[in-house]
């Protein structure tokens, strides 16, 4: 969450087919059609707080607290234009890139021009976004992401679109943030990890690929695996004999070829009651 508030973004979009336009109709008329796409692409900039906001002939360039804002103002932006109707048959069209601007850092290219670089090497109505911006975005705006055909592309690293599904409804965007908030600290004999939005799963059982790895006949190779999924951490179990669970305030339990839904503070063993081998219990705790 840290991560994606202290990046910003910045955008730079373009409007095509005013050329054609203005051979068409004339200058003057085609200008008109293009200011007409930049006030309404500005708006939509605006009421995702863009800042340093500019306007030139036929380009808006903006940046943005964070990427999720940056690429769904970039989507509303496509959208209004799209709505703009036909002049003398020649649809005017938006093209955008969306590159991180990190602030204070030094950069070999400055994030305008990456930016311009993407519009200019892909398709119009496109939203080309590098992929080192992903990171950066809510899982819901994530999913919206595709990869480009890099085959025409001048630009030398990976560059994703931000596809036509639907934007993340608010509810889902809160469920992000919720999550991406949220921890669970595990601990067994002395080490500690942690499951968060970064990390949501931890596995653990008998075989050394595991996260952690609890010596006992009883347990097995691959036993069972905490997920962090939609704000809730759950226990899964995949054993021969079971995971049994005692969370405080309530008796143990047996989680058996099943999933359940972890409270605030337990203890988990695999294959074997806690209270007969509180050694080998792993401990966890929501923060």
């Amino acid at each position: 969450m840290t991560e994606r508030a202290s990046t910003r973004c910045l955008l730079f979009a373009d409007v095509a087919g005013g050329v054609r336009l203005a051979v068409k109709l004339g200058e003057a008329e085609a200008g008109y059609a293009v200011e007409r796409c930049l006030n309404r692409m500005s708006r939509c900039a605006e009421a995702y707080s863009a800042s340093g906001l500019e306007l030139r002939s036929d380009v808006l360039v903006a940046h943005f607290p964070d990427a999720d804002s940056a690429l769904l103002a970039a989507r509303e932006m496509r959208e209004r234009v799209r709505a703009l109707p036909p002049m003398s048959g020649i649809k005017l069209v938006l093209r955008a890139g969306v590159v991180p601007d990190p602030e204070g850092e030094d950069m070999e290219e400055d994030p305008e021009k990456l930016a311009a670089r993407l519009v200019e090497s892909h398709n119009p109505d496109t939203i080309a976004v590098s992929e080192n911006l992903s990171p950066l975005l809510s899982p819901s705006m994530r999913r919206l992401l595709g990869r480009l055909d890099e085959s025409s592309s001048a630009v030398p690293f990976p560059v994703l679109e931000l596809g036509e599904a639907p934007p993340p409804t608010p509810a889902e965007l809160r469920l992000d943030a919720l999550q991406a908030q949220k921890q669970l600290r595990v601990s067994f004999r002395g080490q500690i990890w942690l499951i968060d939005a970064a990390h949501p799963t931890l596995l653990f059982g008998r075989e050394t690929g595991n996260d952690i790895v609890v010596s006992d006949p009883r347990v097995s190779r691959q036993h069972a695996r905490i997920e962090l999924r939609a704000g809730l951490f759950y226990l899964a179990d995949s054993s021969t004999n079971g995971t049994y669970l005692l969370e405080e305030g309530s008796a143990e339990h047996c989680v058996k070829r099943e999933e359940f839904a972890l409270s605030e503070k337990g203890h988990i063993g695999c294959g074997f009651s806690v209270a007969d081998n509180m050694l080998d219990a792993v401990a966890f705790a929501i923060d």
